[in-house]
């Protein structure tokens, strides 16, 4: 244990700039090298699905790729019958040490790798009172600050999973790694997951309610869950505020507090019907065990990770954004038996020590964990609910396309890169946009169909460089002429009562001569406007979009429309937009797909 004396000094320390800039940052060209800690290395186990990856290598659902960042020495802390971190040692010569020390330092007591992977989970270690697993991830974090105190220097730490069981142990740990100016990273992988459908709720959409269900071990699985959760959430208007109150809730008050509105039954039929079958009918009489954990956020946002044990068999999310007309939803689909979602996190962590910076907020798992300790307190001390004064820890989310449902190489090996926006069945995978006269969307024998005002669906997706190809068909009923567009690159639209967002509108629009079907609409630049096409209301039309950089371009009926570029380059990334135009117009879809595109360049 370090005492509080010492960490006072080193946090002295390095205020006082004493503290050494490691060799990562200071342009070295040496092999990147990560000290692994762990307390069991056994087929399956954390420290194989992830750990392995720096040993032997990813795959990212591609082509697989040898590790550019190999382990230099490994500390193993128990040793079961199936143990593979001896053999892997024999293998690929990175030795097994006695000590923490031993891993990070030379033998003149300086730094010798470039981050420190904590692995804190399997293992034969006591469970308290509560419920909880006692993994030694807080002691494994001290000795690794104690070696850094050695050295008189840092390097990126990641710990696995949360931080601590406890959460006074978890906020030491995110202290002493804020006071220490500690790059540090932490968490799950289930954030990083592929998500069936995409969805990704843009950054600053205000959201009136979210849950997330999980399944498994309350506290083993339910840190997953909630990070499900909250890795949606913390993207609410306003950013993240922080944790004021947290309750547990089991068996049949769980449904209790359903029915007095303590949580939507219709977002939790949402999120079932994500699962892998479908889950639909009476949640109450099909889960009698429910657990639920209901967290109370600092802004007076409400959400719930439900773990519902013989139901669901996958971690699924849905919310209500305000302004929507339905829920959102999804599922966070674990690729088992491979493991696959594991390389999308040891490809962050592998980020993290690249740029000596955390690709994402570390505050995220900070507040799991004290959601998740705070939780089984409550279950422990009759389900009380519990204020949380200092949990009032407030982030903001970011961007990044690490995980595998945004990570380039990944989502273009779907189905030779071709993705099907419209299923032909329902309006999974996109938003609904009301207003003026509330257009109807509906589906008849596999057609999109939009009718009686204006409005527009929006993909859950963003796309850059992309090809699209649509079958579209435009007609009116009271004997005008049909109008309608797919707009592309749209910016987040996260005032829903307002049209349509900024972007690039391809029109749909046989007679509107300024602007003819396959124009680029009003952007008044050369080659925006296309010629009449060979097309007519009330008959069907393919349209070929091409985007690339700030050069777009368009094809109807197969013959060129548009071919332009944006010298402002207004819009470089968004969201797809299938508009329906006015009251007595019709816009039907028959097949919307799309590619990216890489820098290679797409014939004509």
């Amino acid at each position: 244990m370090i005492s509080r004396r010492r960490f006072v000094k080193s946090a002295a320390a390095i205020s006082g700039g004493v503290f050494l800039r490691p060799d990562w940052l200071l342009g070295a060209t040496r092999q990147l090298r990560i000290a692994a800690i762990v307390t069991e290395y056994r087929p399956w186990s954390h420290a194989d699905v992830l750990v392995g990856k720096f040993i032997q290598g990813l795959k990212l659902d591609i082509t697989p790729q040898w590790t550019p960042i190999p382990v230099r020495a490994m500390y193993v802390d128990q040793f079961p019958e199936t143990d593979l971190s001896r053999s892997l040692s024999r293998q690929y010569g990175f030795p097994i040490v006695k000590t923490i020390a031993e891993a990070i330092l030379d033998e003149q007591g300086r730094i010798a790798v470039d981050a420190v992977v904590l692995v804190g989970e399997h293992g034969k270690y006591p469970e308290n009172e509560r419920g909880q697993q006692l993994y030694p991830r807080r002691r494994f974090f001290e000795e690794t600050v104690a070696a850094f105190n050695k050295a008189g220097t840092v390097v990126p730490v990641f710990n696995d999973k949360h931080l601590a069981p406890r959460w006074e142990d978890g906020r030491w740990m995110y202290e002493t790694a804020r006071a220490m100016k500690i790059p540090f990273m932490a968490g799950s992988s289930l954030p990083l997951a592929w998500r069936r459908p995409w969805l990704e709720i843009p950054i600053g959409t205000p959201m009136d309610e979210a849950l997330s269900v999980g399944y498994g071990g309350l506290e083993a699985y339910g840190f997953h869950a909630l990070e499900t959760l909250q890795c949606m959430v913390e993207r609410r208007s306003g950013g993240e505020t922080g944790v004021v109150a947290v309750q547990c809730l089991e068996k049949g008050a769980v449904w209790e507090a359903m029915r007095a509105g303590r949580f939507s039954r219709e977002l939790l039929a949402a999120a079932l019907k994500r699962n892998s079958p479908s889950i639909e009918g009476d949640f109450e009489k099909l889960c009698t065990d429910p657990t639920a954990y209901l967290i109370e956020y600092a802004d007076g946002f409400k959400a719930t990770c439900l773990m519902l044990n013989g139901l669901a068999r996958q971690f699924l999310f849905a919310a209500r954004l305000r302004g929507d007309t339905s829920p959102v939803s999804t599922q966070f689909w674990l690729q088992e038996p491979t493991f696959g979602h594991f390389d999308y996190l040891a490809n962050a962590i592998m980020t993290m020590v690249r740029t000596g910076a955390s690709p994402y907020p570390v505050e995220r798992t900070v507040l799991t964990t004290g959601i998740l300790s705070t939780a089984m307190d409550s279950r422990f001390e009759g389900h009380r609910r519990i204020e949380t004064p200092d949990m009032r820890i407030a982030y903001q989310p970011v961007d990044h396309d690490l995980g595998a449902y945004r990570h380039p190489q990944a989502t273009n090996a779907r189905d030779g890169g071709w993705v099907e926006l419209f299923n032909g069945k329902d309006l999974d995978g996109w938003r609904e946009n009301r207003f003026a006269h509330r257009p109807q969307w509906e589906i008849l024998g596999g057609v999109l169909r939009a009718s009686g005002g204006q409005g527009y669906l929006a993909t859950l997706e963003e796309f850059a460089d992309f090809e699209l190809f649509a079958e579209v068909r435009i007609s009116d009923v009271a004997g005008g002429h049909g109008n309608s567009g797919i707009y592309i690159r749209c910016q987040p639209h996260l005032d829903r009562a307002k049209e349509f967002p900024p972007g690039y509108e391809v029109q749909c629009d046989h007679n509107d001569s300024r602007n003819f079907t396959g124009s680029i609409y009003n952007l008044g630049v050369t080659g925006a406007s296309a010629p009449k096409p060979r097309a007519r209301d009330g008959e069907w039309f393919t349209l070929r979009i091409l985007a690339r950089a700030n050069h777009l371009q368009s094809w109807v009926n197969g013959e060129p429309a548009a071919d332009c570029t944006d010298p402002q380059e207004r819009c470089r990334r968004g969201y797809i937009l299938l508009q329906q135009h006015h009251k007595t117009g019709v816009s039907e879809f028959r097949q919307v797909r799309i590619r990216r595109l890489t820098t290679d360049a797409v014939g004509s």
